[in-house]
């Protein structure tokens, strides 16, 4: 774990805190490289109506068509939650350096009441390259974003 961990997963839960307030679902990822953040985003898929755009999906894919990158070798993202299967295969595809969350799947599902879904690094280390995977971290911060929240 980096020392700035911790400060980058703060910036990412609290983006999720407010997101609520911006009418959209408390996920977020921050993206950042040589400790700069890079881009940010909030979870999309209420406003899009597109069931697909998570903010792990978001945040890499706006960052790249934006920096003209393919790949993010060298870059970390914070999540406020562990990537569901399908970020978590862009994320293998994307060959990000590393992955940092707060919730777990396992919490999340507690609190959803969804099914149970495998956790992320099952699907993001198939093959190589390999991402160093932190988490949950600050958990209890992380499920705070939660409170009062109704899944939909």
């Amino acid at each position: 774990m980096a020392a700035s961990d911790e400060h980058f997963l703060r910036l990412t839960i609290d983006l999720a805190r407010q997101a609520p307030q911006r009418g959209v679902e408390p996920f977020a990822a921050v993206l950042v490289l040589d400790d700069v953040v890079v881009h940010q985003a909030l979870e999309g898929r209420i406003e899009t109506s597109d069931p697909t755009f998570h903010a792990e999906l978001r945040v890499m894919s706006e960052y790249c068509r934006l920096a003209k990158r393919l790949s993010l070798k060298g870059y970390t993202l914070y999540a406020s939650t562990e990537p569901c299967p399908m970020c978590s295969g862009a994320i293998h595809w994307a060959r990000l350096s590393r992955l940092v969350f707060s919730v777990s799947q396992a919490m999340l599902q507690r609190l959803s009441g969804g099914s149970p879904k495998p956790g992320c690094a099952s699907i993001i280390n198939t093959g190589v390259p390999q991402t160093e995977i932190v988490g949950p971290l600050l958990p209890e911060e992380g499920l705070a974003v939660f409170e009062g929240y109704k899944f939909v």
